[in-house]
């Protein structure tokens, strides 16, 4: 039975494909621009979009125009809560082709090529390679909506390449310096190699919850997500309309700010080298291993959400990422003399 929904009444629909608090921003800037929503609310731990309708539409219609909106971005709406399945296929699939890329991974470390693995902090390969998945992933597109949002306001103009450059340099420089200040900050706790091993721990959590919700199989750990208030950060990317060369510098830097669970991981990695030099490489590797997708979405509009099955992609992700949490974890049981070295 197609129902008519009346202006005003509250609805509450269950999204698929959340799995940060990142995708909240997404979903609610994206059903944000329907002129049959409004006072939007995205809720991660309950995968759920709370709204009122802005004016009379059948529900059939209205939740089509929802997943019009957000299934290029891996999201689908469905109408009732449902209860908790797990896509075997896209499990087995995602965990063969993480173990393909850990091989790897670990072949070139036998082979001498890159110390993709263990030292006493993050390798910078590693830190190169997650800013490439981040910026595949939905976390990444607040970031593309910013480029998208600043190369449509350029579009008439003469300036239509300066703006975009002054975005990407900003956010690189930006991430180099407030990465430092990040490991910088950690040097000032002087507690020795049990510091070290406090960071160690709190990485590998953070990591942890990271792969956990990539993987999308036990709820539970969505409410251990990170995140900075969302009025703060919902402020910060109301930029659709984009003007003058100050604010994409701006953007930039506010970039360094924005719930992704990837670049948080990157943060908290960042302050467990106690170094400002350390600190600064690994955020400005990272933002450097985003920067050519971001690239192509700044200069073509490209949305590869579509060319890639999302579902296989964050499972191989988030098997990569819980692979590098555990063996960083060992790494510091190692380092602190707990166990013996294995690798």
């Amino acid at each position: 039975m197609n129902t008519l929904l009346k202006k005003g009444e509250k609805c509450e629909y269950k999204v698929k494909g959340m799995h940060c608090a990142a995708c909240e921003l997404v979903i609610e800037r994206k059903f944000a621009k329907s002129p049959y929503m409004k006072n939007v609310n995205a809720i991660l731990q309950s995968e759920n979009v709370v709204f009122e309708v802005e004016q009379d539409i059948e529900e059939e219609k209205l939740f089509e125009k929802m997943n019009e909106l957000i299934v290029q971005d891996g999201y689908s709406v469905v109408r009732e809560v449902e209860k908790q399945s797990i896509n075997y296929t896209e499990l087995s699939k995602g965990f063969l082709y993480s173990l393909i890329v850990i091989a790897l991974f670990i072949g070139l470390q036998k082979l001498g090529i890159a110390n993709l693995l263990g030292g006493s902090t993050m390798s910078l390969p590693f830190v190169f390679m997650i800013g490439i998945v981040a910026s595949l992933s939905s976390c990444m597109a607040i970031v593309g909506g910013l480029v998208l949002s600043i190369s449509s306001s350029y579009a008439k103009t003469s300036e239509k390449v300066v703006p975009l450059l002054l975005f990407h340099g900003s956010r690189l420089v930006s991430f180099f310096i407030l990465g430092g200040l990040i490991g910088f900050l950690g040097s000032l706790v002087t507690l020795g190699q049990t510091f070290y091993f406090v960071m160690s721990m709190l990485l590998f959590l953070v990591m942890l919850v990271l792969g956990m919700n990539l993987i999308n199989v036990f709820p539970f750990f969505r409410k251990f997500q990170l995140r900075m208030p969302k009025a703060l950060t919902k402020k910060a990317l109301n930029a659709d309309s984009v003007r003058g060369r100050g604010l994409p510098l701006l953007l930039g830097m506010i970039t360094f700010f924005l719930p992704c669970g990837f670049t948080q991981s990157m943060q908290v990695a960042a302050m467990a080298t106690g170094s400002l030099i350390h600190g600064a490489l690994i955020m400005f590797i990272f933002a450097l291993g985003t920067l050519p997708v971001l690239a192509l979405i700044s200069f073509t509009s490209v949305k590869l959400a579509n060319s890639v099955n999302s579902g296989i992609f964050f499972k191989t992700a988030g098997f990569i990422v819980l692979f590098f949490a555990v063996f960083n974890f060992l790494t510091s049981l190692v380092a602190a003399g707990i166990i013996a070295p294995f690798f």
